[in-house]
């Protein structure tokens, strides 16, 4: 009778070592920082430079530069702006010119109104997109010159 308690109390012992097991797996998945996010009821206006990733689901005028990171428009996102990122993703509205260093996405829900630099270009079924389209691998690299020297200026 007394080993039966011993032997369901090792048991809960097993799970722990199991909890910490998935703990470890979420680490690797944010080594690269953090993702921030402009809520539905923020507008801004203004240059908005960043070192992480950027989710906006509000309303932004002006300019975005997020040079080595990622640009998502949420779904609830209207940008009238020209946007400078890593890789760009459009799902809300963005009316202004695109420069992605390695690729820009206008899923399903997105709507475009201006000019995409980049090497890699998706529009998925259903997206809007009016605009030119430059897919040369060098072209959104001298996007970032002038951009600096808007800021200097």
């Amino acid at each position: 009778m007394f080993d039966k308690p011993k032997k369901e109390a090792e048991k809960p012992a097993a799970p722990k070592a199991a909890a910490t097991t998935p703990s470890s797996k979420p680490a690797p998945a944010g080594n690269s920082g953090q993702t921030t996010t402009i809520g539905a009821s923020v507008k801004l206006n203004g240059e908005l430079n960043g070192d992480e990733d950027l989710l906006i689901q509000g309303q932004v005028e002006g300019n975005i530069y997020l040079k080595e990171h990622n640009l998502t428009i949420g779904e609830q996102g209207t940008i009238k702006a020209n946007a400078f990122a890593r890789t760009i993703t459009v799902r809300g509205t963005l009316t202004g010119d695109l420069n992605g260093v390695e690729k820009v996405t206008i899923t399903s829900t997105g709507k475009v109104r201006g000019n995409i630099v980049s090497p890699k270009v998706i529009l998925e079924e259903g997206a809007t997109f009016k605009g030119s389209i430059d897919m040369d691998a060098k072209a959104a690299k001298p996007a970032s010159q002038p951009a600096a020297s808007a800021k200097s200026a």
